[in-house]
Parts: C-alpha cells; sequence; structure tokens
C-alpha cells in the first residue's frame, strides 16, 4: 500500500513540475493575424522576430541569450505577442506553402533588406514602434530595457 502512495505522490510532483516548466516557456505564434487579435485584447504589443532558426548562427545566438532567458520570458508573458517570422533552409524543417507564403508577405512588408536576425515591434495595428538587432556581448537585461524603451515611447 506504501509504494501505491508513494507512486502516487510521485506522478503529481512529475506532473507539478511538467505544468511548470510549461508555464514558464512563452509561445510563439506564427500568424500575424492571430498575433494582432490577442495583442489587441491583452493591450500588448507583438515581437515579431524573423529568423533562420536552422542555418542564422546569430538568430541561434538570439535565442540562446535572450528569447530562452527566464527574465524575458518572464517580461514576454506579462508585455508581449510573441511572432516567430522563419526561413529554414534544412529539408527535413521546411515549412508547409501557406506558412511560407505568410512569412515572405512578412518579409517584404517588415523586412525587404532580409536582415537575420530581425526583431521589430509592433503595436496591435501593425504599426512599427521599433526594432532590436542582435549585438554580441549584449545580455538579456539589456535586450529586455531596449525593448521597454521602445513601448514606453
Amino acid at each position: 500500500m506504501r509504494n501505491i502512495v508513494k507512486g502516487g505522490m510521485l506522478i503529481i510532483v512529475i506532473s507539478l513540475f511538467m505544468a511548470f516548466i510549461q508555464s514558464s516557456e512563452s509561445t510563439w505564434l506564427i500568424d500575424i493575424n492571430k498575433a494582432q487579435e490577442i495583442a489587441k485584447e491583452k493591450d500588448n504589443v507583438i515581437l515579431m522576430s524573423f529568423q533562420g532558426s536552422d542555418w542564422c548562427a546569430n538568430c541561434k545566438r538570439l535565442e540562446k541569450i535572450l528569447f530562452s532567458n527566464a527574465d524575458f520570458l518572464e517580461f514576454s508573458n506579462s508585455n508581449l505577442v510573441l511572432l516567430k517570422v522563419d526561413f529554414p533552409m534544412k529539408k527535413e524543417n521546411k515549412l508547409s506553402k501557406e506558412q511560407t507564403s505568410h512569412n515572405e508577405t512578412l518579409a517584404e512588408e517588415f523586412n525587404p533588406d532580409g536582415q537575420f536576425p530581425k526583431v521589430i515591434i509592433l503595436d496591435s495595428d501593425r504599426k512599427t514602434l521599433g526594432q532590436i538587432n542582435y549585438e554580441p556581448g549584449k545580455t538579456a537585461e539589456d535586450y529586455i530595457a531596449k525593448i521597454q524603451k521602445i513601448i514606453n515611447e
């Protein structure tokens, strides 16, 4: 009987831990219209990140330094709607035709120079408020401060 109780307790602890991990992660959307809808509902801004997730070294660095950082995750959950505009190159990471078309349309409008990574802050009406770029040596706190400044201007 004790083993059953211990097993049940272990399952509860693991479930709570998994729920905590999932709640500490930010969800990246891939549709600008959905991002706008949520931004309007929450009165937040949109952080749109142009990425080459499987080939762009600076995109990977920005992911590690900023987007995976606990402080950023906490900040983004309260202030941002995250939108990933990805352009993977590897066959196994290929996007659907619809998603590729959607991303290309956003690139034409917001990233015609094809800069990667490029992070743009938009209001809920798709007006550009500002942008941040990958800068070697910057910390997550540096990037968060830049984003806060753009939001508060």
